[in-house]
């Protein structure tokens, strides 16, 4: 796992918990470990890469269940992720649901990159692990699946068998499992892992919605995720800014106002980096374009729409300027 890469303890006291271990068995979770149980048990205890790591491996063991990672994930109550479970919970539904994961979602889960898309009449939820696809990954990948399904039944208040969901890996050895805890349509071997549920759910509203318990909790998971941001620089805290707002072209004006300083400053920090803002924008609306792209139902159109752009024709310019070509010759020379 990535050195600089931290988990909160709260998982792996969800671990002990689910295999109900003892003093002993404690000792046996962490053996290898520069942790004491003590540790697990300190409010807001961070928990290194590898010490992470080797938890999960003893955890896998002290199971003797192979599909251990689904049974977690589906038992990971929206309270287990602090904060973000709150905002995750009370949001209006599940689209404000979506909308707060999507911002904050490294707070709690740094091992995975999470990506959404509407592509009509489906909207897709992609899983992006982070670290090596081994037992480890694979115990993480599962239970973070298994978590998203949980919490989208919770916001909806249902059970959900209307998702897809394309599992980027081989079947392993436990496969059969699998049906146990999801509850849509699953297969393995796809180029990477998604969940997709119809569009006409993200606006279902929440029986639990709470207004300003949700304002509260976005509140607070911002000053959490402000405590980061001194260690980025000023084009990566711009750049995240412009990723959590998909869909919308943001001014340099509208995106100062989020770090609450002015435009002209913004333009001296950029500057100072050997940036300015419309480099950083164009990066990133070039990022989002090509990835939309990777879908064969997208049109340039449809991507166009998608960015926040009313007119095409701006777009294919913008797109033009990115990649030194157009998006049809793009296209072409990616079907060749």
């Amino acid at each position: 796992m990535t050195g600089d890469m931290h988990f909160q303890a709260t998982y792996s006291r969800m671990i002990a918990r689910e295999l109900q271990l003892d003093t002993s068995g404690l000792g046996e979770l962490l053996a290898g470990t520069s942790l004491t149980p003590g540790h697990l048990f300190q409010l807001d205890q961070q928990i290194s890469a590898q010490d992470q790591y080797t938890i999960i491996h003893n955890g896998l063991r002290l199971s003797g269940n192979p599909a251990f990672g689904l049974q977690l994930g589906s038992r990971l109550h929206v309270s287990a992720h602090g904060t973000l479970g709150i905002a995750i919970s009370t949001a209006a539904n599940l689209r404000e649901s979506f909308q707060a994961v999507a911002r904050f979602h490294n707070l709690r889960a740094q091992f995975i990159r999470l990506d959404y898309r509407d592509e009509g009449s489906r909207y897709e939820v992609n899983l992006r692990l982070q670290v090596p696809m081994d037992a480890v990954g694979l115990f993480l990948m599962e239970a973070m699946v298994a978590s998203t399904q949980w919490n989208i039944e919770f916001v909806l208040g249902r059970r959900v068998a209307e998702t897809i969901i394309e599992l980027g890996y081989p079947p392993p050895d436990h496969a059969a499992r699998y049906a146990e805890y999801l509850h849509g349509q699953f297969s393995f071997g796809h180029d990477s892992t998604r969940i997709s549920l119809p569009a006409a759910l993200l606006d279902t509203p929440n029986p639990f919605r709470d207004d300003e318990a949700f304002a509260q909790a976005m509140l607070q998971c911002e000053r959490m995720a402000a405590a980061l941001r001194p260690k980025e620089r000023w084009s990566e805290r711009v750049s995240t800014v412009l990723q959590q707002h998909p869909g919308q072209l943001w001014t340099l004006t509208e995106v100062a106002a989020v770090f609450n300083i002015s435009a002209r400053s913004l333009i001296r920090h950029l500057q100072s980096e050997g940036s300015c803002y419309q480099a950083v924008l164009d990066a990133e609306l070039h990022r989002q374009a090509l990835l939309h792209f990777e879908s064969p139902r997208h049109t340039v159109a449809s991507v166009a729409a998608t960015l926040g752009y009313q007119d095409v024709s701006a777009f294919r310019r913008a797109f033009k300027r990115w990649a030194g070509q157009t998006p049809q010759a793009w296209l072409a020379s990616r079907r060749r």
